[in-house]
């Protein structure tokens, strides 16, 4: 009996931990969820000293890049996509005063106007503190990590979508660039590339294949307009394995530069040249 009871004993020990670990996964994944959509005229509750997560209609793609100010804001706060909300972050400075403020949203600089000519969105009502807490405030807003600046867009979408729409390559992957405002028989430039592709197509939307260098290392790079001056996208090149990398074939008729098996390889891959940047047609995200 006293064998049954500690099978029984197990079984229910058992069933409840797999009861806390499907509620903590509940739990996680709520917590990850963005926060709801702030439609016009809308409030938002906050404290001084706390970092805000704003987040615009779904059906507005075209507020992404727009700026979100307000005279109680540290500084103002930028829309970015991160799949599948766009949202901007900004912190309520320390020294509000309880109230209700208007909170803005205006064009990237330097396109977009002064502050006071930002068009009304929402509200944020401002709460009061207690002397501790307002002592307290700035070592707070002091520790808030920085704000990520790359964007997460769907995997369904051309890139780049933004400056900031940093995707994943590998080293020899094909990638295809698309633009829809400018960029007929202009080339792109970068370290990563194996060359400068040309972008080719209609006069809507234009496109190239560029190849990522077998040899290049894992981090973010830059592409650029040649000729002009402003980054134009951005994207990751993944650390792969030295077996992967031996195996890597960019076009170039070399193979990988890196070291494999304590030899270096025989051929080094063909690099892009220039550094030139281009403008595009939107602000490059800060």
């Amino acid at each position: 009996m006293a064998g049954a009871g500690m099978r029984v004993g197990g079984a229910t020990v058992t069933a409840l931990l797999l009861m806390m670990m499907t509620a903590t996964s509940a739990f996680a994944a709520q917590a990850a969820d963005p926060p709801a959509e702030l439609f016009d005229g809308a409030e938002v509750s906050a404290r001084p000293g706390e970092r805000l997560t704003l987040r615009s209609p779904s059906y507005l793609p075209g507020w992404i890049g727009d700026r979100v100010v307000s005279k109680v804001f540290v500084r103002p706060g930028t829309l970015r996509m991160r799949d599948p909300a766009v949202t901007a972050e900004a912190v309520v400075a320390c020294d509000t005063r309880p109230g209700v403020y208007q909170v803005g949203r205006t064009r990237p600089e330097p396109d977009g106007g002064p502050d006071d000519d930002a068009a009304p969105w929402v509200t944020v009502k401002v709460v009061d503190i207690d002397d501790a807490e307002r002592a307290a405030c700035p070592a707070k807003v002091a520790a808030y990590p920085p704000e990520r600046v790359e964007e997460q867009w769907p995997a369904s979408a051309s890139w780049p979508q933004s400056p900031w729409d940093v995707r994943t390559f590998r080293p020899g992957e094909k990638v295809t660039p698309t633009e829809i405002v400018r960029g007929y028989d202009e080339a792109l430039t970068s370290r990563g590339f194996t060359g400068r592709p040309v972008m080719r197509g209609t006069k809507a939307v234009v496109t190239a294949t560029a190849t990522i260098r077998c040899d290049a290392e894992p981090g973010l790079y830059e592409v650029r307009w040649v000729g002009a001056d402003e980054v134009w996208a951005r994207y990751r090149v993944a650390p792969v394995d030295d077996a992967t990398r031996a195996s890597c074939q960019d076009g170039t008729g070399g193979w990988s530069s890196w070291p494999i098996g304590g030899a270096a390889a025989a051929l080094g891959a063909v690099g892009a040249g220039a550094y030139l940047l281009a403008r595009r047609r939107r602000t490059p995200g800060r």
